[in-house]
C-alpha cells in the first residue's frame, strides 16, 4: 500500500485528560535560567545556586553574580549566552 493510501494512526485525547497530564510548567525565568545553566555547562562551566545570586566555576576559579541579570550579564562576556 502506498503512503498515499494509508490512514494515519491518532488518538483522542480529551482537553481535560490532556491538562491532567502535563508536568509542572516551567515559568519564563525559570526556563531562561534553565538554558543560561546549559549553555554554561557545555562550555565547560558549573553553576551552583546560592542563597542570594549564583557562583559559576571552572578549573578552579569562581565568579559570584548576585543575581539573574549578572548572571545574563556574565554568560554573554563568555560568549555562551544562548
Amino acid at each position: 500500500m502506498s503512503a498515499a493510501h494509508e490512514k494515519a494512526a491518532w488518538v483522542f485525547v480529551p482537553p481535560e485528560a490532556a491538562q491532567e497530564t502535563t508536568r509542572d510548567d516551567f515559568t519564563a525565568d525559570q526556563k531562561r535560567l534553565a538554558n543560561i545553566t546549559a549553555s554554561l555547562a557545555l562550555a565547560g562551566h558549573s553553576v551552583h545556586k546560592l542563597e542570594t545570586g549564583f557562583l559559576v566555576s571552572r578549573w578552579g576559579m569562581s565568579k559570584v553574580c548576585p543575581d539573574f541579570a549578572s548572571l545574563v550579564g556574565f554568560s554573554r562576556q563568555l560568549g555562551v549566552s544562548p
